[in-house]
């Protein structure tokens, strides 16, 4: 993948590279992995009921391919509040969007390298698992993946990924 970084010829000064994939398959671990990446999460979009993906189209998306610096307030999942505290992403180096929808359809012309994480389903819920803890394995079994497969289903990102990565266990994603 950082070959295919490297290779790709960027239309603007930056090269934007999209992370796609099912939650737990390894997204964020390979985004943080490249080197000097802005990474901008798919999740810090989240409303506290559904992702406002027009929200990232127009507050990041749309200024950083005018060359212009993109500013949000993201969701802190942590605190569990709706937004923190003001996030700027440059137009220079590497910017990386990653999350499950980062591949939708709205975006995919906008990214120079299109890349799907993949995972199997138990590797997956055991991550979601261990991160959320076990009071969210009903969440993730019976809310978030079933709704992940049917976005999939809908919006087929996966062909439209340059590259499809292993992220089970031992490989590349997990690194």
């Amino acid at each position: 993948m950082l070959e295919l970084i490297a290779a790709a010829s960027p239309r603007l000064p930056f090269t934007l590279v999209g992370i796609g994939g099912h939650g737990g398959a390894g997204k964020s671990t390979l985004a943080g992995a490249i080197p000097d990446a802005q990474v901008v999460g798919t999740d810090e979009f989240w409303d506290g009921r559904e992702f406002e993906l027009s929200r990232l189209a127009h507050e990041v998306l749309e200024p950083l391919l005018r060359g212009v610096d993109a500013r949000f307030h993201g969701f802190d999942w942590d605190a569990g509040c709706r937004f923190s505290e003001l996030r700027v992403v440059r137009p220079v180096g590497i910017v990386v969007i990653e999350g499950v929808c980062a591949l939708h359809r709205m975006f995919r012309g906008a990214y120079d390298v299109r890349v799907w994480v993949e995972a199997p389903y138990a590797v997956r819920l055991a991550r979601g698992i261990a991160r959320d803890g076990e009071e969210a394995r009903q969440t993730w079994e019976e809310v978030w993946m079933p709704s992940e497969d049917r976005y999939i289903a809908r919006d087929d990102p996966i062909p439209s990924a340059h590259v499809i990565i292993d992220g089970a266990p031992g490989r590349a994603a997990e690194a």
